[in-house]
């Protein structure tokens, strides 16, 4: 993944843990194990991110490869603190339908994910 490809996952990571108007201890430490990890430059999410229609397209102009990976990653940041505010769900549930994933998929890998958060 290019740089600018990182820095879009980054701002996507920081929007779905923003999308409820707070970051929560836990989710803060999710973000951050998760640059290390994927060496993605310090999270910048623009409000325009936080929009559902800038959020699915920045997925889409992801490589195909990486779109499943990326929102794996994206819901594991909205289960981290064991809640999933209305806000982050619809952006995950628009994030699917765009990569053209099952919204039962999206429904199951959410509620196992509730039920024992990732430790990333």
């Amino acid at each position: 993944m290019n740089e600018e490809m990182k820095a879009k996952v980054s701002a996507l990571l920081e929007a779905v843990v923003a999308a409820d108007d707070g970051i929560r201890p836990e989710e803060r430490d999710f973000v951050r194990r998760a640059a290390t990890r994927w060496k993605l430059p310090e999270p910048d999410a623009p409000l325009s991110l936080r929009n559902l229609g800038t959020a699915t397209t920045v997925l889409r102009e992801l490589a195909t490869d990486a779109q499943a990976r990326v929102l794996a990653l994206l819901v594991g940041a909205a289960a981290v603190d064991g809640n999933l505010d209305p806000r982050e769900h619809a952006l995950l549930l628009a994030a699917s339908a765009a990569l053209g994933i099952d919204a039962t998929a999206l429904e199951d890998r959410l509620q196992r994910q509730l039920k024992a958060p990732a430790a990333l």
